[in-house]
């Protein structure tokens, strides 16, 4: 009997083990919007911490609601962390407090000049991800991603004290990359001081504004251009000289491929929101010099 007692106890004790291990084991999870920002903070923490990307790629991001994995994820977080001026953080946010109230939120567009624009404001239509009047693209050049990486690296150190140093030191290797290609554009402008190109969405409207290129769109306040619109674009096309038109996966490509077959140019998938930012980037730039 007590042979029986003492080995039932002995069981106990290795579960409770086993338990206490699977519980010290589990990694913090902070919740994010968008592909890029898990890029980014996995640069700097690799993979000490478990992220949870609230939008996925290729959504409606006008209408989309978050999974109930989602939710159970956003539940555990230690905090959320916002790229800045998304439609889905303006809709979702009361909600998303509401399902983890001890979670800390903080905003990577602090200390970033926003731009504000005409032709940002989307009636419910695929590939809406900006609150009115606000171009939220502020990933989409290197000028602003090291302010993001500032910001990043500054709240992962009050969120992770103990990962201080590896993030410190991550974060100088990423921004060497970063002045590559900083120095990239640089160069591209200072060859190219009238580069033009054209894109369905604005997305790239911050690199423009930092390294002095001209972005064109088709669409127009977020939506399809008119008829009359649309001949006024491919004219405009013509002046500027565009042999290549950047279209998102997201957006109907009828009218971008219109324009292209009007004038001559080729079309090139471009993904804004892709995770692997660097890749991404990259190639982008690649384009650009290749104009």
């Amino acid at each position: 009997m007590i042979k029986a007692i003492l080995v039932s106890l002995l069981a106990i004790v290795i579960l409770t083990g086993c338990q206490t291990v699977k519980e010290t084991n589990q990694k913090p999870i902070v919740s994010v919007s968008i592909a890029p920002q898990k890029y980014f903070i996995e640069q700097l923490l690799k993979d000490s911490i478990d992220i949870n990307i609230m939008i996925p790629q290729g959504s409606d991001h006008a209408s989309y609601a978050p999974s109930a994995a989602q939710i159970k994820k956003l539940s555990g977080s230690v905090a959320y962390i916002k790229m800045g001026h998304l439609g889905f953080e303006s809709s979702w946010t009361d909600k998303l407090k509401a399902a983890n109230q001890t979670m800390q939120w903080y905003n990577l567009s602090k200390n970033i000049e926003i731009i504000q624009g005409e032709h940002h404001h989307h009636d419910h239509e695929p590939g809406h991800i900006c609150s009115a009047g606000v171009d939220p693209h502020t990933w989409t050049s290197p000028k602003q991603v090291r302010r993001i990486m500032k910001n990043l690296k500054n709240y992962l150190t009050e969120l992770f004290p103990q990962h201080k140093e590896l993030i410190a030191l991550n974060h100088e290797q990423f921004l060497n990359q970063l002045d590559e290609m900083d120095e990239r554009l640089n160069n591209l402008q200072a060859s190219n001081d009238s580069l033009a190109f054209m894109i369905f969405h604005p997305a790239y409207t911050y690199l423009a504004r930092d390294y002095g290129f001209e972005q064109l769109t088709i669409e127009f306040e977020g939506k399809t251009p008119s008829p009359s619109r649309l001949k006024a674009t491919i004219e405009l096309a013509r002046q500027k000289h565009i042999r290549t038109i950047y279209i998102q996966q997201e957006f109907d490509q009828t009218n971008a491929q219109v324009i292209a077959d009007e004038i001559g140019a080729e079309t090139i998938q471009v993904n804004p929101l892709s995770y692997d930012w660097l890749k991404e980037m990259d190639r982008f730039i690649s384009h650009l010099e290749q104009q």
